[in-house]
Parts: structure tokens; sequence; C-alpha cells
């Protein structure tokens, strides 16, 4: 029986990296350049504005957001409450590669994704990396040649990370480190479309969006592909098995109308589901 899904919240452009807190879903709303909040009804206001472009973000043990910029290549821990943003770290400056999905453990390491090349702009190339960040231990390199990495989660357990390589049409997992190192590295899932921003559930499959074909996935343990969601002539960006209890599917998409490659006209939604297995790990 397919899931019924229902209309949360509209007036997004690019909605990215759900994350939940406090009865407040928080959404990096990439082409608006800002940090946006939903309320239980769906109400949208802004957090605060970000100027480097805002990607990957998710919530640390102390109750800050850390969130990578995608263009401005830094990371800033941001407020929930006020909005304000306070430098942690930066990358060196590079045209071609940008800054993507981030996700946090709670040993306090986090893991966020370099794309390797401009969507879009540049040719794609099977060079983008993984990097890992901790408040005390600094800024490090962990993984390359990854292509085009996005949706990161890390398991209930603490020892692994799922990683969707967008271009590559993957899900790859690594075993994490305890100094945020992360190593044998090996393919999950082999899909037939785009993966972005991921979220794991309490049978330990993935629900996985397919970017190009406007739909979300679930894919057991073993890879198969065995439920679907779909959002026909949309864009299927990210998803979160969130809310209070866990047990509610945030699903982002949008409507893209790019007839105007210059100036796309971006109509992103935020839609809901009610699915059998709560969601589970990080984030969340």
């Amino acid at each position: 029986m397919p899931i019924e899904t229902r209309l949360h919240a509209e007036g997004l452009a690019w909605p990215e990296s759900p994350r939940w807190r406090d009865d407040v879903l928080y959404i990096s709303d990439v082409h608006n350049f800002r940090i946006a909040k939903l309320s239980a009804d769906g109400g949208v206001e802004t957090l605060c504005k970000v100027e480097g472009r805002p990607a990957g973000m998710d919530f640390t043990e102390d109750g800050s957001l850390l969130l990578a910029t995608g263009i401005g290549r830094q990371l800033f821990s941001v407020d929930p409450a006020t909005g304000v943003m306070d430098l942690k770290a930066s990358l060196p400056p590079v045209e071609s590669s940008y800054l993507n999905d981030l996700v946090v453990h709670p040993d306090g390491w986090a893991w966020f994704g370099e794309t390797g090349f401009r969507f879009g702009l540049d040719t794609p190339q099977e060079n983008g990396s993984l990097w890992a960040y901790h408040p005390q231990k600094g800024l490090k390199q962990v993984a390359t040649d990854i292509f085009f990495p996005n949706g990161l989660v890390v398991s209930p357990d603490g020892a692994t990370l799922y990683v969707a390589e967008t271009f590559g049409k993957r899900i790859s997992v690594f075993d994490i480190g305890a100094d945020g190192s992360l190593n044998n590295r090996r393919i999950h899932a082999e899909l037939r479309g785009e993966p972005d921003g991921l979220s794991l559930d309490a049978e330990g499959c993935l629900w996985v969006p397919l970017l190009f074909l406007g739909e979300f996935v679930r894919i057991a343990p073993d890879g198969r592909e065995i439920e679907t969601i779909g959002f026909p002539g949309m864009n299927a960006i990210a998803c979160m098995g969130s809310g209070e209890d866990r047990k509610t599917l945030f699903l982002c998409v949008c409507k893209a109308d790019r007839s105007n490659p210059q100036k796309p006209i971006l109509s992103g939604q935020i839609h809901v589901a009610l699915p059998d297995s709560a969601g589970v790990g990080r984030p969340r």
C-alpha cells in the first residue's frame, strides 16, 4: 500500500538538511541564502541570512547548529534561538568546489563533504572529499575520490558513516575511527538515480531521495529498493525521520523552472509521511 503524504510547508527555494529540535524544523534554504525555521503548523520564518550560501548543518551536543557554507567554504556555529553566527573554521578558497552536507557524531566529531566540482558549471569529476572537524581537535581531510559527496548519516551505534555519492549513483559506507578518521570504504547500494540527503530507520533501511527522478526510495540493508514515494515533475532533495518520536518523515522537494538557466525559478516544499519504521541515528 503506497505511503500517503501531505504538504507541510512551502515558500522555500531549495530546502536541504532538515533538522529537528524542540518542535521546530530547521531547513537550510540554500538558494534563499538563509536558515529557515518551520513551526508545527508549517509556518516559515528566517532564522538568519547566510552570505556564503548555507549547505549542510546539524545540531551539536551543546544545542547549537554547526553549519557549512557552500560557496564561503566555512563552518559556523549558529544559535538556534537568535541566529547569531560564530565562525569556527575555514577551508582555503577553491572556486570550483563547494561544501555540502554535514553530520555531527555524539562524540563531537563532524563530517562534511566537498563536492570537487560545481554542479551545472563544471564537468563532473570523481574528485570530491570528506572532511572531519572537532571543536578541540581541529579540521582534517579524511577521504578522497568521492563522486560529489552529499547526504551523510551516522548509524545508531556511532560506528558507521553512510555517504550519498550523487553522481556515482551509489551509497558508500565507512567505519568511523575514534580520531574522526574514516576507514574500510565499501559500496552499500548501487542506485538507479542520483542520491541526495539520507535518513536511516530502525529496520536498518535508508530513505534515499533520487534527486532528478522526483522519488524517495527505501533501500533495504542488502541494497534492494523496497518502497517508493513519488513527486512527479519535482526534484527530491532530502529527507529526515524526525519529530518528537522520530515517526514523521519530512520530505524536501522543489519544482524548478530552468527555462532561464541564469535565473531559475525554484519553488521548494516540505511534505510529511508516516512510515512504519521510525528514524534512528544521526542526524535527527
